[in-house]
């Protein structure tokens, strides 16, 4: 028995089971590799041959998965590579952090919480996870990855990079004889467009609206002269109806795709389709040559696309990722102001709505993408000249002379688009007083300058992360449509109906009403049903 008892413990002492680091595991290899013997490394480690050789077995995983952490300190306190509930969302999150730490982006908890939401959606998941913060730490120890904060002097070197690149392009505008009429710039935005202020509702259910994460993405494109904008495209989930779809005269694009997300193929059809026959119209109409030279400002978002554009004398510049987001005109306030904008709009409406006697929950619940869309438009349309072109104070500083919007707020540039939330939300109180209904002064009595800035703002913590991911990471198969993002209507005819639409959307809504009454249901199943109630009225619109 003795000798069988120190045969099992492989170097003759009878040692209790002990773990070592990943850390260790990777050294012992090497040392291994390198001719050490395995008594040697069993006294070294104080562990038993058998550990040695269990080692040896992942060899290669244990190397990949050690290369791959990006954070070599935290692998001298991990022991284990433990599997998860699912390998898949590890592994599209993982490659999602490597590829925006390859394009210079920071980091941040909010971002990768937000993300991996995003990704259990497109992977359809069929477990609940809330990703919260102890998520986040057991997915950083698991994977190894350290959220590393730039330290001063890589701040100091991104602001220096930042000075460098304005300075460069001034001179490419001095030697191309570039006007502010010819240089666009173009980039992404997430809305949580049902969202409304905290506190108005009073039902059980009110989160559903108040905290609505139903999202678009919107893109906006605008010269440095403030003279132009571009029609604006909408990406979203559901369909508009059939009359709004590729209407050229409709002031809007809008494309639709299981994500809502923008894609490359989406990118590339608003370019050769759109910008261009536009752009190219705008320079002519204002004295222009027919063959002028156009500029388009771009960051190195994943679904912009890799190889630059050069069609009909129209060139495409990218950004570099470490100063992107400090100089790019549209995120300097323009989409922010356009998102205002909306908000504007959508709450007087709900106060009109109510002022009538029509119950707010009725509205928020028959509210949909048509009428989205109605008001996107009109949002981009009410933002002036001065606000187009204020965005470019930190690329194109020179443009600022003879702006209103300086003589007003001074060389603050910053706070031009937090101005604009000020008016935005001292209006809807002024308006708000004034109505006369009494559901209406119910609702009236609800808002604030803290609830409504705070929903100014809903949407402004992660909207690089959704309009940055690369639809490739997840996988080919979760993206719905052609590879332009376009979702084609169904012949009205295809399904043999044995009730109405519009009988289905009055049993719908009585049902909807009575189980909103009741507590068993949840919040994830009452908006299923109201997805449903949407998608009914969609089908109808098609059938007038």
């Amino acid at each position: 028995m003795d000798s069988k008892k120190d045969a099992s413990v492989g170097c003759g002492v009878k040692r209790k089971h002990q773990s070592i680091s990943i850390k260790d595991k990777v050294e012992l290899l090497q040392k291994l590799e390198s001719g050490v013997s395995i008594r040697k490394l069993c006294d070294m480690y104080g562990i038993g041959s058998s550990t040695v050789y269990d080692i040896k077995k992942q060899r290669e995983k244990l190397f990949k998965f050690y290369i791959d952490s990006g954070c070599k300190k935290q692998m001298s306190t991990r022991k284990t590579m433990k599997g998860v509930k699912s390998i898949e969302h590890d592994r599209v999150m993982k490659d999602w952090i490597q590829q925006r730490r390859r394009q210079g982006e920071e980091l941040t908890s909010n971002m990768l919480m937000e993300q991996a939401k995003i990704f259990h959606r497109q992977l359809n998941l069929d477990y609940e996870c809330d990703y919260s913060e102890g998520w986040l730490q057991r997915f950083k120890r698991r994977q190894g990855i350290s959220l590393q904060k730039l330290s001063t002097e890589k701040r100091f070197a991104k602001h220096e990079g930042t000075v460098e690149y304005v300075q460069e392009f001034s001179k490419l505008i001095t030697r191309e004889y570039l006007t502010p009429e010819q240089v666009y710039n173009a980039d992404e935005t997430v809305l949580y467009w049902r969202c409304i202020p905290k506190g108005v509702l009073t039902r059980e259910d009110k989160e559903e609206f108040e905290r609505s994460r139903e999202i678009i993405t919107i893109l906006g494109c605008s010269n440095a002269a403030g003279t132009h904008r571009c029609k604006p495209l909408v990406v979203g989930k559901s369909k508009c109806s059939t009359a709004l779809k590729d209407t050229k005269e409709y002031p809007i694009i809008y494309r639709t795709n299981k994500n809502g997300n923008i894609t490359t193929g989406i990118t590339l059809e608003w370019l050769e389709k759109y910008f261009v026959p536009e752009a190219r119209a705008h320079c002519t109409s204002v004295g222009l040559p027919e063959d002028c030279k156009i500029l388009l400002i771009l960051d190195n978002c994943s679904t912009h696309p890799k190889a630059e554009l050069s069609q009909k004398n129209v060139f495409t510049l990218y950004l570099p990722p470490n100063c992107a987001s400090h100089i790019q005109p549209q995120e300097q306030g323009i989409l922010h102001c356009l998102k205002t904008e909306y908000r504007l709009l959508f709450m007087r409406h709900i106060l009109d709505v109510v002022n009538t006697g029509r119950p707010l929950e009725k509205f928020m619940a028959e509210f949909n993408i048509d009428d989205l869309l109605y008001y996107i438009a009109n949002a981009w349309q009410n933002l002036t000249t001065s606000t187009l072109k204020a965005g470019w104070h930190k690329l194109w500083p020179e443009l600022m002379h003879d702006n209103p919007i300086e003589e007003k707020f001074g060389y603050n540039w910053t706070g031009f688009h937090l101005q604009k939330e000020k008016e935005v939300v001292d209006e809807l109180l002024d308006y708000a007083e004034n109505i006369a209904g009494d559901d209406a002064k119910c609702v009236a009595q609800k808002l604030n300058n803290e609830n409504l800035s705070e929903w100014l703002s809903i949407d402004e913590i992660s909207p690089i992360v959704y309009h940055n991911v690369d639809p490739d990471i997840v996988g080919v198969s979760l993206i719905s449509g052609s590879n332009k993002g376009v979702e084609e209507c169904k012949d009205k005819n295809e399904i043999d109906e044995r009730f109405s639409i519009e009988k289905i959307i009055n049993l719908l809504a009585e049902v909807i009403t009575g189980l909103e009454q009741r507590n068993f249901m949840s919040e994830q199943e009452l908006m299923s049903l109201y997805l449903i109630y949407e998608k009914l009225h969609v089908e109808k619109s098609k059938q007038l």
